[in-house]
Formats: structure tokens, sequence, C-alpha cells
């Protein structure tokens, strides 16, 4: 439904997805409070009758969904190499590094997160994304990547997705906010698909940043 919305339409959703209060995005984009309201009234009947923050999520979901097929595929590629190469605990240790070689040139964050939470392998790209070195990513508790307001209902949705380890399509899962390092939050879509290992429960996390492609219709 996004493509129905005219530029300035548009324009509303994003500033709104960043943060900005209506007052805020009245001031940015030199219109008045009063115009904010009717934008959001044009929003609703294309969207539906949502509240503010069910709009931004449908914005942010449908802009997520052209990144997703991408995602699903990268991720593919990391579960056949992982459920090719560990068979045994073993075999795992010496497939992670040839999941390293897959995942250092991949243009997405790729984190590897074992059963409790623990981040065992990031690419650079992630480690970029979240504002973390390496050293600092390996070990890290994966729900300090999310938002604090959200990590409550982020560990118990971890914990139901680890006792039911059914891949997740993408539909189920395009679009969230994420927590860099220095506390600043951005959009993110991300896949997630699990495999089973001697080691344990393994799951692939592919992210990508949302921001640039918001950007494109700030204006």
């Amino acid at each position: 439904m996004a493509e129905t919305l005219s530029d300035r339409e548009r324009q509303l959703v994003v500033l709104a997805s960043k943060g900005l209060t209506d007052t805020a995005i009245a001031h940015k984009l030199g219109i008045s409070l009063a115009t904010v309201g009717t934008y959001w009234g044009r929003v609703r009947i294309k969207f539906g009758p949502l509240n503010r923050t069910e709009l931004v999520a449908v914005f942010l979901q449908e802009q997520a969904a052209t990144v997703v097929e991408g995602l699903r595929a990268e991720n593919q590629t990391l579960l056949d190499a992982l459920n090719e190469k560990a068979k045994t605990e073993e075999m795992l240790r010496s497939s992670l590094e040839v999941v390293r070689g897959l995942v250092a040139s991949a243009p997405d964050g790729i984190l590897l997160v074992t059963k409790s939470g623990t981040i065992q392998l990031s690419n650079e790209q992630a480690e970029s994304i979240f504002g973390y070195t390496h050293e600092e990513m390996i070990g890290l508790d994966v729900d300090q990547l999310v938002p604090e307001r959200y990590r409550h209902n982020h560990v118990v949705n971890r914990a139901a997705y680890h006792e039911n380890p059914v891949k997740r399509r993408m539909g189920e899962h395009l679009a969230t906010f994420a927590r860099r390092k220095d506390g600043t939050e951005f959009p993110m879509a991300t896949a997630l698909s699990a495999t089973e290992t001697q080691a344990g429960l393994l799951v692939t996390c592919i992210v990508r940043d949302l921001t640039d492609v918001l950007n494109l219709f700030a204006g």
C-alpha cells in the first residue's frame, strides 16, 4: 500500500518512523500542525483505521519487504553450509571457519546466535551496523541489540522461537527497531533461521539497516 502514498504522505510516515512528533514534523516540512493531521487522515484512508504507531509499523514492514528475498537467500546459503558440515561438535568448529569465510564479504550484517542468546559469530558489516568491535560483539547477549522498551518481548519471543525452531518466513518478521552500542536506534529488516547441531540449536540472523531506504523518502 505504500506505493499509493503521495510524496508528502510518505515524508510524513518516514519522519514519524524516525521518532519525530507531529509538531516536529510540521516544523520540518514547513506546514501547520492541522495539515499534518489532515495528512494522517489521508494515510489512514489508504492503510486502514490504524493508530499512528501501527501506520508506521505497516510502512516499515512494506519497505523491509523489498529486501526480504535477498536476505532469505543469504540465510539459506549459511544454513546449507552448517547442515552439511556441522554433524558433530568437532565438525561444527571447523564448519564455523567455513561460515566465517562466507560471511566475511556478505553485504548484510550476519550473526550466529546460540540458544542462550549469545552471539557466537558476527561479520564486519554487523559490527559496523551496531557499532561494536569484533571482540565486543562475540559473546554479547543478542538482547543488547534490542531497544530496552522492546527487550522483554524480545526475550519472550526468542525463547518461544527456540522451543519451536521452525524456519520463519520473513513475512512474519519483516521489520523492527534495533539499538547500536551508543544507544541510538534504527529500523532494521531481519531474517531468522535455525538449525540443530550436536552443539545445540544455532540461529542465523541476517540484518539490514533500513535507514538509507527511509532517507530516500524523507525529502
